[in-house]
C-alpha cells in the first residue's frame, strides 16, 4: 500500500511540476477611441506579426470604441497599432486641427499597458491631433 501511494505521489508531482513549466497564454486586445465618435483607419500588426491595413480588412472606415483581441502565434513578436481619425475637414496628414482626438491602447490579458493620444509612443515629432501610434515588445517588455 505504501508503494502505491509514493508512485501516485511522485506521479502527481511531476505532472504539476511539467504543467508549471508551460509558457502563460498571453491575450493582445487593441482599442481604438475617438473623442466625438468618428470614425477611423490604420494598421495594425495580427498574431503572426503581420501588418493589417483596416481598409483591407473591413473595406471602410472602423467605428470609435473597436477591438480586436488575439493571441500571438510567434514569438517574439512587436506588437503595433497605428489610427488616423477620418476628418473631412483636414489637410493631409500635417493640418489636423478640426479632427477629433483619437486614442489607441494595448491591453495585454486586459490590463492596459500602452497608451497613446494624438501622438506616437517615442516619437521624434510632437502630438499631431487625430493620429496615434503604440507598440509593445512580447515579451521582454512583459518582464519589465
Amino acid at each position: 500500500m505504501k508503494k502505491i501511494l509514493f508512485a501516485i505521489l511522485i506521479s502527481t508531482a511531476f505532472i504539476f511540476s511539467c504543467s508549471e513549466d508551460e509558457d502563460p497564454t498571453i491575450k493582445v486586445t487593441y482599442e481604438v477611441i475617438t473623442s466625438g465618435g468618428a470614425s477611423w483607419y490604420g494598421e495594425f500588426d495580427d498574431e503572426n506579426g503581420e501588418r493589417i491595413n483596416t481598409f483591407e480588412m473591413a473595406g471602410s472606415l472602423l467605428p470609435s470604441g473597436w477591438k480586436y483581441s488575439f493571441e500571438p502565434k510567434v514569438s517574439p513578436i512587436i506588437v503595433t497599432i497605428h489610427g488616423t481619425a477620418d476628418c473631412s475637414e483636414c489637410v493631409g496628414d500635417v493640418q489636423r486641427e478640426p479632427s477629433e482626438d483619437i486614442t489607441v491602447n494595448i491591453y495585454i490579458n486586459d490590463k492596459l499597458v500602452q497608451t497613446q493620444t494624438n501622438t506616437c509612443r517615442e516619437c521624434t515629432i510632437g502630438p499631431i491631433k487625430g493620429m496615434a501610434t503604440v507598440w509593445l515588445k512580447i515579451p521582454e517588455e512583459l518582464e519589465n
